[in-house]
Formats: C-alpha cells, sequence, structure tokens
C-alpha cells in the first residue's frame, strides 16, 4: 500500500510539469527542488521498511541518470524531460503492484519499461502528421513543399515530421522550424532542417527566418513538438492498466 504514494506523487508531479511545459516552454527549477527531496525520503523510507532492496534503487537511479544525461546532450530531451525521467528512477525503482515475470519488458528496471512504452507511444505523433499533411494535400490542395527543393527521401520524412504554417504562427511556442535559410551563389535558398535540438533558442531562430519574408508567402514548414515529458506521463499513467492486463 505504502508503495502507491510514490507512485501517486510521481504521476502528480509529471502531470503538472507537462502541463506547464505544454503551455509556456519554461519549468522553474523550484518545482524539482521542491520534488527531489521528498522522492528521495520516500525512497529512503521504502528501503526502511524493506519495501525495496537498495540494488533495485541504485540500477534505477543509475539507468535514469544515464538515460537523462545521454538524451539530454544529444538534444532529444529538453533539461526539463531530463530532470523528469531522473526524478523518475530516483522516486519510483517499484511499482505498487506486479506484472508477469514471463514478460521481457517488464523484467528490465522499471524506468527503462516506462521510457521504452514513452518511446513507442511518441509514435503516434508522426502518424497524426501524416494524416494532417494527407488531408492537406487532398482536402485543401495545400501544396507542402512548395517554394524548396526537396529529395523524394526527405519529401517522406517531412510527411511525417512536418506541417506548414504561416510565418506568423511561427512565433509561437508549438513549432520548431523544419528549414533555414542558406546562400547559394549569392541567392537565398530555403534547405531542409533535419533535427532542431530541444533546447535551441527559438526566439533567434524565427527572427533569421522573419528576415526572409519574401521566401515564406507561402507559408513555412515546421515540426509540431509535444514536450517528450508528456509521453512519459502518459506511460506512467499507463502502468496499473498493463499490470492488469499482463
Amino acid at each position: 500500500m505504502l508503495l502507491w504514494v510514490p507512485f501517486v506523487f510521481c504521476l502528480s508531479v509529471l502531470t503538472y510539469v507537462f502541463v506547464l511545459d505544454f503551455k509556456t516552454r519554461s519549468v522553474s527549477n523550484w518545482i524539482w527542488l521542491f520534488a527531489y527531496p521528498i522522492g528521495c525520503a520516500m525512497t529512503l523510507a521504502s528501503i526502511v521498511f524493506n519495501l525495496v532492496g537498495v540494488g533495485v534503487v541504485l540500477v534505477s537511479l543509475g539507468v535514469s541518470l544515464f538515460l537523462g544525461l545521454l538524451l539530454f546532450c544529444s538534444g532529444v530531451y529538453g533539461s526539463a524531460d531530463a530532470k523528469a525521467i531522473i526524478f523518475l528512477g530516483l522516486t519510483l525503482p517499484a511499482v505498487p503492484f506486479t506484472f508477469n515475470s514471463a514478460l521481457g519488458v517488464f523484467a528490465l528496471p522499471l524506468i527503462l519499461g516506462v521510457f521504452c512504452s514513452s518511446a513507442i507511444l511518441s509514435l503516434i505523433w508522426p502518424l497524426s502528421i501524416f494524416i494532417l499533411n494527407l488531408k492537406d494535400l487532398f482536402v485543401k490542395r495545400n501544396a507542402l513543399f512548395a517554394g524548396i527543393r526537396l529529395s523524394m527521401r526527405q519529401k517522406v520524412w517531412l510527411f511525417f515530421t512536418a506541417r506548414k504554417v504561416s510565418l506568423e504562427k511561427l512565433g509561437g511556442l508549438r513549432y520548431f522550424p523544419a528549414e533555414q535559410v542558406v546562400f547559394l551563389e549569392g541567392e537565398p535558398v530555403r534547405v531542409l532542417v533535419h533535427f532542431v535540438k530541444a533546447e535551441t533558442n527559438l526566439e533567434k531562430y524565427v527572427n533569421n527566418l522573419g528576415s526572409y519574408g519574401e521566401l515564406y508567402r507561402g507559408g513555412v514548414l515546421v515540426s509540431p513538438t509535444i514536450p517528450s515529458i508528456c509521453f512519459l506521463t502518459v506511460a506512467l499513467a499507463m502502468l496499473p492498466l498493463w499490470s492488469m492486463v499482463f
């Protein structure tokens, strides 16, 4: 029963941080200064009451530190996402329900199972972008790639990762530019950007594109974003369901 307390606490913190990150793209460190000590205290209490072993805690913390730092340094995760996965590994090395031990994925450290589930859930996002682009192509007759030279491979990539919006909308918090302007033979040319790091200074990036407004009369290609912590939160919330199914 006591293991439900850190589970509910983790889910509450992650939900709050996700909503804040989605709305403002900024998460105060004060939230983590509040959450981390409480999470640490809960884990120590679980060890004292023999609810979880020290080895399990060390493995969970080690895996979460490795994943958080690796994904943050590579630009896949923002700082809030990395802090969230480390917080999860520290506070929730075990859950108050069990899985069938024959299922290999649930024999992994809990934090790794949650991370893998979140990665699978994140695949829903490019699928939804693909469906919206098909709708624009066949219903609205919106030419997604007009004005930019792309190979067939790049077009397929963008069909799953990018949307076209007006340059004015790019100033919002939910879009990462999927293109940039370079000079070829003295002329500004639109080219594809395959990857924008989560911690990129978007305001500076957008201002740079805005100075070439003539090139973007028909719109600019952007990658609609959802914070990675969203998928972590959903994956964590679904654990009780998986325990009932498996």
